[in-house]
């Protein structure tokens, strides 16, 4: 035999058979019975040891959770309101985040594909209030080659999304199939609302509000978010099987909980009180639209999500021509999900993990300015070497999206434009403006040592906007 620790010397009039393990197979020593057990064998003796076949009739589909409530609930009351919608604002959208994200999501089923890195000031140096997930940098295999290629060996990927209670790992039972089993963890608008409404076999949701009264101020972030655990610990402890984390609720009177911040305190609450593996948690957000949000929240423990301002918004640019007027709801959704699909498949491939349960709670995030206290009550084992923000300047930055959208209505008939991509005159800061570029041209085409001075103090200048050690002094 042979590995990477070395070759066993065995003598050639003694050898039976000469092969290789070969992907995907496997080989059972028996050292009892004295014998090899070799790849079909030995899947035939698992097969057969339990009535796998009968157990897979018993999972529980989406199309059950449809019949369970009737067709009723597939035709919901959405009334697009467009661009004009001031949910946009209070949840950070911005005119670059619907064109150039959304849009070519829902066109070309595939996340929209950007070049020549991010120059765009860390989210903890911003000044246009950056939503949670902008604090976090996704962890991957430092080599030279991505682990799996998520399109050539698609064969070995899947996003299997299981949801509901978990039995114990170490006990096979058919109880392992009496989840809902989603192809992808995306759910349509239609889905959750059959969801929240159903008691197929049993099985109840409870609905918990990730927003507060604004008279509370900025002080009532971290007790709405106790107040979302403690919910969520009796919900689970009542027998409830389901748990959505919603923020519907946010409103000119409400002031809305990131579902970021609300799913991990729930998700850690539940893991240190053992209630966790009995329910699953469902986010219903209007925060995440882009592929980057959506896994952030899968690592920080969400079974499931609906980002149902995107789909609402898209079906209003589509009443608008925006998007073809053709596509029906269904489409929308599917294109939707293809996009995110595809993107967390890319993103996975870059830890070599190829299913998504393994990714799913994982939290293979580095926290880039966030301080102690967040990370110990909503990100706990995230490393966060600076610290940073704490929950004072997060409420307080929710507190500015809320009044810019409330308090001035007339300001909000037209969303924001701070340039995260692109550079604009008066938004957020990039190493590489228009006066650093215009001075090296000039420098180089007419050898001006003034010129390069300008580009030089113009382009640290930037640096130190955009950039820890430019922040820090050593830019």
């Amino acid at each position: 035999m042979a590995s990477e620790v070395g070759v066993y010397d065995v003598d050639p009039e003694k050898v039976i058979l000469k092969s290789r393990l070969k992907p995907g197979r496997m080989l059972l020593v028996d050292t009892k019975e004295q014998k090899m057990i070799q790849d079909v064998e030995l899947k035939m003796e698992i097969a057969r040891s339990r009535p796998h076949s009968q157990w897979l009739k018993e999972q529980i589909t989406m199309e059950d959770i449809h019949k369970s409530v009737g067709h009723t609930s597939a035709t919901l009351s959405i009334t697009p309101s467009g661009l004009g919608d001031p949910r946009l604002a209070l949840f950070g959208y911005t005119i670059e985040s619907v064109h150039m994200l959304l849009v070519p999501m829902i066109q070309n089923k595939k996340e929209a594909l950007g070049s020549m890195g991010n120059d765009a000031p860390l989210a903890c140096l911003s000044q246009f209030q950056p939503l949670p997930y902008e604090y976090f940098k996704q962890l991957f295999a430092q080599v030279t080659n991505p682990p799996i290629d998520p399109f050539r060996e698609k064969i070995v990927m899947s996003l299997l999304c299981p949801i509901g209670p978990a039995p114990n790992i170490l006990e096979p039972s058919a109880s392992f199939v009496h989840r809902l089993f989603l192809p992808q963890p995306i759910l349509s608008l239609p889905d959750l609302a059959a969801l929240k409404r159903s008691t197929h076999r049993g099985w109840k949701t409870k609905v918990l509000d990730c927003s507060y009264d604004y008279k509370e101020g900025p002080g009532g972030l971290e007790k709405a978010l106790t107040r979302l655990a403690h919910e969520a610990h009796e919900a689970a402890v009542g027998g409830y099987q389901l748990i959505v984390v919603s923020d519907r609720g946010a409103g000119p009177q409400r002031v809305p909980v990131s579902a970021l911040l609300a799913l991990g305190d729930v998700h850690h609450h539940l893991i240190e009180t053992r209630q966790r593996m009995k329910v699953g948690l469902i986010v219903e957000t209007a925060e995440a639209r882009e592929v980057h949000h959506i896994c952030v929240l899968i690592g920080y423990g969400a079974d499931a999500i609906c980002p149902y301002l995107a789909f609402e918004l898209a079906f209003s640019l589509r009443n608008d021509n925006i998007l073809d007027p053709n596509l029906s709801d269904d489409d929308i959704y599917r294109a939707y999900q293809k996009a995110i699909e595809t993107g967390i498949a890319k993103v996975m491939a870059k830890m070599g993990i190829s299913t998504l349960q393994s990714y799913k709670s994982a939290q293979i995030f580095e926290a880039v300015g966030l301080s102690e206290e967040v990370i110990d009550k909503c990100f706990k084992g995230t490393q966060s070497r600076i610290g940073g923000v704490n929950f004072e300047i997060l409420s307080t930055e929710i507190f500015d999206r809320h009044a810019l959208t409330y308090n001035n209505p007339t300001d909000t008939l037209v969303l924001r434009n701070p340039g995260n991509y692109h550079w604009r005159a008066g938004g957020e800061r990039h190493v590489n403006d228009p006066l650093s570029i215009a001075s090296l041209q000039e420098a180089v085409l007419s050898n001006s040592a003034s010129a390069y001075d300008k580009y030089r103090e113009s382009s640290l200048e930037s640096i130190r906007a955009c950039t820890l050690r430019g922040a820090a002094g050593t830019g």
